[in-house]
């Protein structure tokens, strides 16, 4: 019960979202909606999707490179497995897609995290870049009327805003001290576990060793700026991929501003509630910002949430199935590794 503990709650949680965003709406408004989809669109948003996942393999190219050389086909194989482990609660498709990498190329396990880590850290900054130009350029969307389960939008945004600048800068100074002065961090974790038993401070300092190792970018400054421009691509496309969709759906208001907001809840929301695939979460996303904030029709901003959290997925569980069996993974091994928290 323990060991899906995690998976259950966070499947009732999903249970619930989706309920949530399909309470208005009956089975029949809802394929009567699909028939009136126009689909040709969707074959540029697949294209855009593709392109996307180049992005982000050629960025985690860039991040890697300063441990090891390596080649970007070499690493399509753990991004599209680990982005497809994404289906399970807790990260645990990042656990995975360090694992592969680190098997792969020969790293150490926390090396190949840390690379993770920065990325995720650049992303979340490029989030919070796009919640910005939101706030400063389209200030009317934050209604204090617009409510979610009784929550204002505007707060729930604002305090996600707030946490989200908190943690970036908190890492952002971390990383900093550990890739620049090491010793530095070093005592100062060692300080913070004090009170805990010197086996644990003994094996997080070990930790911290390796996982420094994979911080090498950090200190060129050249890297970085290519990695923050890799990373401008990456966000640009996903943005992007959600275009052709407001085609297909022909809404009312397919303005930038709306599509960068449909980002901005889904990522809000996925955090928030990281249910398994991110089912109910993204869908909440979608309905949240299209209808509750832009004014769509409620069934055109369910079936969106739908067909978009289905073409995503499609291209991500399709990619893992085929690295998988490509490269013979062992979806069980992979599993004991979880289990067994070896990783």
């Amino acid at each position: 019960m323990k060991k899906y503990g995690a998976l259950i709650i966070s499947s009732v949680i999903a249970v619930l979202a989706v309920y949530y965003t399909m309470r208005n709406v009956s089975m029949e408004e809802l394929l009567h909606s699909f028939d009136s989809v126009r689909y040709v669109y969707l074959i540029p948003t697949l294209l855009i999707l593709i392109v996307l996942y180049w992005a982000r393999t050629l960025r985690w190219k860039m991040l890697i490179s300063p441990i090891k050389p390596v080649k970007i086909s070499e690493l399509y194989s753990p991004m599209m497995v680990g982005f497809m482990a994404g289906v399970l609660p807790a990260r645990v498709g990042e656990i995975v897609r360090a694992y592969l990498l680190a098997k792969n190329q020969s790293l150490k396990f926390s090396s190949a995290l840390a690379t993770i880590v920065v990325e995720r850290l650049f992303d979340l900054f490029f989030l919070m870049l796009l919640f910005a130009w939101l706030l400063v350029f389209q200030p009317d969307i934050w209604d204090p009327s617009i409510t979610w389960s009784g929550i204002a939008v505007r707060d729930l945004a604002f305090q996600f805003g707030l946490f989200s600048v908190i943690l970036i800068a908190g890492l952002f100074a971390f990383i900093y001290l550990l890739a620049r002065h090491k010793a530095t961090a070093v005592a100062l974790v060692h300080w913070v576990l004090k009170p805990f038993p010197q086996n644990w401070r003994d094996k997080v300092e070990h930790l911290l060793e390796a996982f420094s190792d994979g911080l090498a970018v950090v200190k060129d400054m050249q890297s970085l700026a290519c990695i923050a421009l890799s990373t401008a691509l990456v966000w640009g496309l996903i943005v992007l991929s959600y275009y052709p969709l407001y085609w297909a759906y022909d809404l009312q208001d397919k303005s930038l501003a709306s599509v960068v907001l449909v980002v901005v809840m889904i990522c809000i929301l996925i955090t928030i509630l990281p249910t398994p695939a991110f089912l109910g979460s993204f869908n909440a996303g979608v309905l949240i910002a299209l209808h509750q904030i832009m004014g769509e029709s409620e069934v055109a901003a369910v079936s969106f949430g739908m067909v978009a959290w289905t073409i995503n997925f499609a291209v991500i569980i399709l990619g893992g199935l085929y690295f998988i069996l490509r490269d013979h993974i062992s979806v069980t091994q992979l599993a004991d590794k979880i289990q067994e928290e070896e990783i």
